[in-house]
């Protein structure tokens, strides 16, 4: 008869939660690797650009074939009960929404809007902390990859 600790038969069989994520991690990275054969690798003296994200891919696959092979300490999949699912629902849309601002508002008011949304709305934050997180953010994070990395961002209708 199994103990207390051990638990019965029927809940230590079946997928467990680590497994999966390990599987969907291999499953992820054996997809990167896919769409990346379109690039050249190049060597290792001389990397074309699709060096690093068959390099990065390779490195996501061994991660998730250990996490798969060597996962199983975690609950049985179906046992699993994801509270937060409300919460993830609406930053995904909240992402969505940012994707098609960008063009639209321009990277700064987009990404001060979403701070806002994001801190205020979601986390409830102190006002007063989200301004002027939201505010610094996105004027410092403009300004180190538009200007001092010189990656062009959307300026929005007026410039901004």
């Amino acid at each position: 008869m199994p103990t207390a600790q051990e638990g019965s038969g029927a809940e230590s069989r079946g997928l467990k939660s680590d497994r999966v994520s390990g599987l969907v991690l291999l499953a992820l990275a054996c997809w990167i690797a896919w769409l990346n054969r379109e690039f050249p690798v190049g060597t290792l003296a001389d990397p074309g650009p699709g060096y690093v994200p068959l390099l990065l891919a390779v490195g996501l696959g061994a991660i998730g074939l250990l996490v798969a092979l060597f996962g199983g300490a975690s609950e049985p999949l179906r046992s699993i009960r994801w509270t937060e699912a409300r919460r993830a629902a609406v930053i995904m849309a909240a992402c969505v929404a940012l994707t098609f601002a960008l063009e639209r508002l321009g990277y700064r008011l987009s990404v001060f809007a979403f701070l806002v949304f994001f801190l205020g709305v979601v986390e409830r934050r102190h006002p007063l902390a989200v301004a002027a997180v939201a505010a610094g953010f996105s004027v410092a994070s403009f300004y180190v990859v538009a200007i001092l990395l010189g990656v062009p961002l959307p300026r929005g209708p007026w410039g901004f």
